[in-house]
């Protein structure tokens, strides 16, 4: 007979579901004094707790209860939106206050079942492996993950499948178990795969172990807090992961901005390319955004982005060098341009004088007049907002010009320099506005950051000269 511990707040509801589930041949029992979280002296297989009283402290309470020495399994009872919105986070079932009792019965056996898989901790890892209770120590972690080797798969395969869709990625724990030389060899080689740039998925069909000695294996580490899982990219302190972490913000960021969008806004070309520029600013696009680049990441929920994102690209492409296809599709975009939203396609005298503003600039800066280069730039980003090379040196001379008058440098550049980062976020790489932004990020003492977008600048165009000086005065090996 399962026990079920009835810990809600409200007499009424309680009440009456204790009468229904006893009825229902379950030994139900209800404390109120519990709805805040366990008080002691529980020994319930499965605990129901009030997502709606709750709110936000809804997962909070849930591993408390996953943290008692009989590990029960949680069931959540709301029907509030901010209830919804947590048990997923809680990773909780959430049963409906109406809900037949059939369906609270048949969530009470399941929760029952697999409460040793609600989730990976010390605790539950022990509890699992049919150990008891200790201490998280060195001198346990041998016997614990021996036992953890032969557990029932159904437990970890249930933990993980909350976080299949996760980053795993390797705390300094798993160091300590393979200096003490816990790991088997298998276990060993696995480990190497786990560097935070791969989701739960693909670990578990990576090898060299089968997938439910695998599975195993990262519920073990994960129950051990040598594992850390994450939705998005966690410490981009390692290029890959930093890498990674680029490639799904561009790609989240790159959805938003085409949307409502023009062909020249997908190929970040004026109405002024040509087949040579058109061509060049495909390459560039395909640089960061193609299928055959991103294949290499694991991008876990952003996958189905991918191939819509790089078709708009072909079909950007085939319209904009066709010279018929492109007249009608500038009929169409005079009728429909009111309703779109657009940086790129914009009348071409426009761009003329843009181009002519910001070339002024350029030649102002090189001859260190930074107050004349900062005006010929505002008047290039005034007709052509938005365009990343005129934005991204605007901001840089802005940054010069502001500390010539007394502002602190880095909390200049600080500013300038988040600006720009919000504009290129979503674009094809463009090596020389990264130049401007590197030198914001090393006048703001990030030089971390200021070689990461050299390197990436180069990367897409070796023979940029201001990125390659740059490059070596901070110390960066090509």
């Amino acid at each position: 007979m399962t026990a079920v511990l009835i810990a809600l707040a409200d007499v009424g509801p309680a009440v009456q579901l204790e009468e229904q589930l006893n009825k229902a041949g379950l030994k139900a029992r209800w404390d109120a004094t519990q709805a805040d979280g366990p008080q002691g002296g529980n020994s319930a297989a499965v605990v129901l707790i009030d997502a709606d009283h709750l709110g936000r402290k809804l997962k909070v309470v849930a591993d408390l209860w996953r943290d008692q020495p009989n590990v029960p399994g949680v069931i959540a009872i709301g029907a509030s939106q901010i209830a919804r919105e947590q048990a997923p986070v809680a990773r909780t079932t959430l049963v409906n206050p109406t809900a037949k009792i059939t369906t609270l019965v048949a969530a009470i056996e399941e929760a029952a079942k697999l409460r040793l898989a609600s989730d990976m901790r010390w605790p539950v890892m022990r509890a699992a492996t049919n150990l008891p209770p200790v201490a998280d120590t060195p001198a346990a972690w041998g016997p614990t993950l021996s036992a953890a080797r032969k557990v029932d798969i159904e437990i970890p395969r249930a933990a993980l499948r909350w976080r299949a869709k996760h980053y795993a990625t390797p705390t300094p724990r798993l160091a300590e178990l393979k200096d003490e030389r816990m790991l088997t060899p298998g276990e060993l080689e696995a480990s190497e795969w786990l560097d935070g740039t791969m989701t739960v998925e693909r670990c578990v069909g990576a090898g060299p172990m089968d997938p439910q000695q695998t599975a195993r294996f990262l519920w073990a580490l994960g129950s051990m807090g040598a594992l850390d899982f994450s939705s998005e990219v966690r410490d981009v302190a390692t290029a890959p992961r930093r890498m990674l972490d680029d490639m799904r913000k561009n790609l989240r960021a790159r959805t938003a901005r085409l949307e409502r969008s023009t062909f020249y806004d997908v190929l970040e070309i004026t109405p002024l390319a040509e087949y040579p520029e058109i061509e060049e600013a495909v390459k560039l696009v395909g640089q960061r955004y193609s299928p055959e680049v991103l294949e290499a990441y694991d991008l876990a929920e952003l996958t189905p982005m991918v191939l819509p994102t790089w078709e708009l690209v072909e079909k950007a492409r085939s319209v904009l060098v066709d010279h018929a296809a492109r007249g009608r599709y500038h009929d169409w975009l005079r009728q429909k341009l009111p309703e779109l939203r657009t940086v790129w396609a914009i009348d071409p005298p426009t761009v003329t004088a843009a181009a002519a503003a910001f070339t002024k600039g350029q030649t102002a800066l090189a001859e260190g007049d930074v107050h004349r280069a900062m005006s010929d730039f505002a008047i290039a980003c005034r007709k052509f907002p938005g365009h990343p090379e005129y934005e991204a040196n605007f901001a840089w001379a802005r940054y010069r010009v502001q500390v010539a008058s007394g502002r602190d440098r880095i909390e200049a550049a600080v500013a300038e320099r988040k600006n720009i980062e919000e504009l290129l976020m979503g674009c094809r790489v463009w090596p020389r506005a990264l130049v401007a932004l590197a030198l914001l990020c090393a006048a703001s003492g990030d030089a971390d950051a200021a070689r990461w977008h050299l390197y990436i600048a180069l990367q897409a165009d070796p023979n940029v000269p201001a990125a390659a000086q740059l490059a070596q005065r901070l110390g960066m090996r090509r």
